[in-house]
C-alpha cells in the first residue's frame, strides 16, 4: 500500500501570497537568510504580516548549506518568543533549516539524525508551518524530506517524515523575480534532476510519475524563456509550478543516485548543491542507461518532450544529450575541476565521498547498484 503526501494547501500562481491572510497565529518566527533579508525579498510577508496584526521575529542565520547548530539556534528563538506559526522564505536551504527548526522547537530534547519515516514524530503541537520558495528548483515546500549537514562528522543527513510536509505552500512567482539567471537555471536542473529520479527510481509509481512528466514538459520549454527574457513572469511562474510538482513527484517516489553523490560531494568538498547536480546527472543517467527499463523510461521521457517521434533506445540517449546541450547553453558548470576542485584533493577526500554517497538513501532506490567502485570511477570521470 502507497501514500499520496502533499501540503494541506497549495497556493500558486501570482498574488498567492494572499493565502497567507487565511493563516491564524499570535506570533510567527520568520526564517530566512542574511542575503535575502538584505535584498528586501522577504518584505512582502513582513508587510502582509503587519496588515494582518500578526507580531513577527525575524531568523536570518540560515546559511547556504543548512546545518544543525544555526537550527538549534532558531528552535531557542521560537521558545524564547513563544511563536506558534513558523514561516519559511527562501530556498531548499532555508525551507530545510526551517523544517529543522520546527522539528527541535517541537521536540527539544531529539537527535535529528533519529527521524525516521516509520517512527513516531510530535509536529504541530506548538506551530504550524509555511513554505515560500523564493527559488524554483528545491520542492522541499511540497514535500516530507530535510537535508541537513552534521558539521561534526561533515555529512549530510537525508531525512524524511510525512509530519515534515508543510500546512501551506505558497508558490507565487513574485519572490523569484530578483533571481540571478546564473541561480535560476542551476536551481531548475535540480527541479529537472528531481523529475528524472522520481521517474526513474525503484519507488516510481503513477501519481509521481505525471507530476514527474509534467514538470519536466514545464521546464524544458520555460527554462528557456526566463533564461532569455528574466522579467517574463508567465514563464517564471511556469517554471515555479514545475519545481513543487518535482518536489511532489519526488516526494512521493524518491530521488536516486544522482542526489546521492551530489550531497556527498557537496558535504565533502564544500560546492553548491544545485550546480553539482547539474555535473552528477548525465553521467548517473548513462550509468543507468544499461538497465532497459530506464532505457525505456528515458525513452519515454524523450518522446513526451518530443524531442525525437518514435518510442525507442534512441530517444534515451537523445535525452542525455539535450541535458548536456542546456547545461552548456546556461553555462552551468560540467565538470568538479570547474569548483577548483583538483585531483590531488579528490583523492584524499575520496574515501569520505564513497562513504557518504553509498549511506544516502538516494543510493538505495537508485535503478542500478551502486558501489564503492562505481562511485570512484563516477567521480574521476566528472573531474
Amino acid at each position: 500500500m502507497w501514500y499520496f503526501c502533499s501540503p494541506r494547501k497549495i497556493a500558486f500562481g501570482e498574488e498567492a501570497l494572499e493565502a497567507l491572510r487565511e493563516v491564524h497565529a499570535k506570533k510567527a518566527l520568520v526564517v530566512t537568510d542574511t542575503t535575502l533579508l538584505q535584498l528586501g525579498t522577504i518584505q512582502p510577508v513582513l508587510d502582509l504580516l503587519k496588515e494582518e496584526d500578526i507580531p513577527f521575529v525575524i531568523f536570518s542565520a540560515i546559511q547556504p548549506e543548512p546545518a544543525i547548530p544555526p537550527s538549534r539556534e532558531g528552535a531557542k528563538l521560537a521558545e524564547q518568543e513563544d511563536v506558534d506559526l513558523i514561516i519559511a522564505v527562501g530556498g531548499g536551504s532555508v525551507i530545510d533549516g526551517a523544517k529543522a527548526i520546527w522539528v527541535f522547537y517541537e521536540n527539544p530534547d531529539l537527535d535529528i539524525a533519529e527521524v525516521f519515516p516509520e517512527d513516531p514524530l510530535v509536529l504541530r503541537q506548538k506551530a504550524g508551518f509555511v513554505a515560500i520558495p523564493t527559488t524554483s528548483g528545491t520542492g522541499s515546500d511540497a514535500n516530507w524530506a530535510i537535508v541537513i549537514k552534521n558539521p561534526e562528522t561533515k555529512q549530510k543527513l537525508s531525512l524524511a517524515h510525512r509530519e515534515l510536509i508543510p500546512d501551506l505552500a505558497i508558490v507565487d512567482p513574485q519572490f523569484t523575480k530578483a533571481l540571478p539567471l546564473s541561480l535560476t537555471a542551476a536551481t531548475a536542473f535540480d527541479a529537472l534532476t528531481h523529475a528524472i529520479e522520481a521517474f526513474t527510481v525503484e519507488w516510481r509509481n503513477d501519481f509521481s510519475d505525471g507530476l514527474a512528466l509534467q514538470a519536466l514538459k514545464l521546464i524544458f520549454e520555460f527554462l528557456p524563456q526566463v533564461m532569455a527574457d528574466k522579467d517574463n513572469m508567465v514563464a517564471r511562474e511556469k517554471l515555479h509550478n514545475a519545481a513543487t510538482m518535482a518536489g511532489l513527484a519526488f516526494g512521493n517516489s524518491q530521488i536516486g543516485g544522482v542526489h546521492a553523490l551530489a550531497h556527498s560531494l557537496g558535504a565533502v568538498l564544500s560546492l553548491p548543491h544545485a550546480q553539482v547536480v547539474a555535473v552528477v546527472l548525465p553521467h548517473m543517467m548513462r550509468y543507468c542507461l544499461s538497465e532497459p527499463i530506464i532505457e525505456q523510461r528515458y525513452a519515454e521521457i524523450a518522446y513526451t518532450l518530443q524531442l525525437v517521434n518514435t518510442l525507442d533506445a534512441k530517444g534515451a540517449h537523445t535525452l542525455i544529450d539535450k541535458i548536456e546541450e542546456f547545461r552548456k547553453s546556461f553555462d552551468l558548470k560540467t565538470k568538479l575541476s570547474d569548483f577548483g576542485v583538483t585531483k590531488s584533493l579528490l583523492e584524499e577526500k575520496m574515501p569520505l565521498i564513497i562513504e557518504f554517497a553509498l549511506n544516502d538513501t538516494g543510493s538505495l532506490v537508485n535503478p542500478k547498484e551502486l558501489n564503492k567502485e562505481i562511485i570512484r570511477t563516477l567521480c574521476y570521470t566528472m573531474f
